[in-house]
């Protein structure tokens, strides 16, 4: 967890869902905005999230806010909103995406869990087992309770793995078909119920570009919002087999020699990380 960031305690969270935002909310807090996939960003300098004093004329009574903690000291809040015209002209609405590598890392971090759980605020209006209203967990959880029946609907968490296949100074590189811009990353995918991350591993590698892994290291994790992904890294070593692509969702894979890479993910993913780790690592051996 970032220092930076210090998120909210379940008795923060309890005294703000009694009290209400009018009552709790400072005109010094930072305000994660989001109008869909796109956050509030003021870009007169080096981006930043404006004060809930800056939009404050913007964020309707009734708006939902979610208390996420404290950044620097400065309380954080999430709220979702309609996209405003007759903003200050230095904000402006801005993909997440975009702000990927541009943004403090520890910030990015903290507008993702934003917009994780404006989602799930937005898709768990109502229960999932009877239909009735839900209301906010009385003792500060972040979970929405069934109003008629109790059932209890926590943020979710989607586990995936993701991995760099290496042989000597080669590494295994994919692109998938929605990469229009011509990007390799590394080979990845869900979990199923049942697998452990290691099964998933060994099974979507081979699914995807049909070749076998050994030696299979962890890395390290990333959370990914898009939409709600935790990231399980592994490194992994070429066991055996040919290339042989799933077309309906890779269309070009090969190992590619650590000096001579395509396009890459950008910097702030745990793919690029992997990827820099390789090169790193590979650059120092033939030193």
């Amino acid at each position: 967890m970032p220092e930076r960031y210090q998120p909210a305690a379940s008795r923060d969270m309890a005294i703000f869902n009694a009290a209400g935002a009018g009552a709790v909310v400072p005109g010094s807090a930072l305000m994660l905005a989001f109008a869909g996939s796109q956050v509030l960003v003021d870009l007169a300098g080096p981006p930043r999230f404006p004060s809930f004093y800056e939009i404050a004329a913007w964020v309707p009574a009734d708006a939902e806010l979610h208390h996420l903690g404290h950044w620097e000291g400065q309380a954080l809040f999430a709220v979702a909103l309609d996209k405003q015209s007759g903003l200050d002209e230095s904000l402006d609405w801005m993909d997440l995406r975009r702000l990927l590598g541009v943004l403090d890392e520890s910030l990015f971090y903290v507008a993702g869990r934003a917009t994780q759980i404006l989602d799930w605020a937005r898709n768990h209006r109502f229960c999932g087992r009877c239909g009735a209203p839900t209301a906010r967990h009385e003792g500060g959880e972040r979970a929405l309770v069934c109003t008629r029946c109790g059932f209890g609907a926590y943020p979710r968490i989607n586990p995936c793995v993701i991995a760099i296949v290496t042989r000597g100074d080669e590494i295994l590189l994919a692109r998938a078909h929605r990469f229009a811009n011509g990007m390799f990353s590394a080979l990845a995918g869900f979990m199923e119920v049942g697998e452990t991350a290691e099964q998933t591993l060994i099974r979507e590698v081979r699914e995807e570009v049909g070749v076998e892994i050994g030696d299979i290291r962890y890395f390290a994790s990333q959370s990914w919002p898009f939409p709600s992904n935790l990231m399980l890294a592994y490194l992994a070593e070429y066991a055996g087999g040919e290339i042989r692509l799933q077309e309906e969702e890779i269309a070009e894979a090969g190992f590619f020699h650590y000096t001579d890479l395509p396009l890459l993910p950008p910097a702030g993913s745990i793919a690029r990380a992997m990827i820099d780790h390789f090169v790193a690592e590979r650059t120092a051996h033939h030193a």
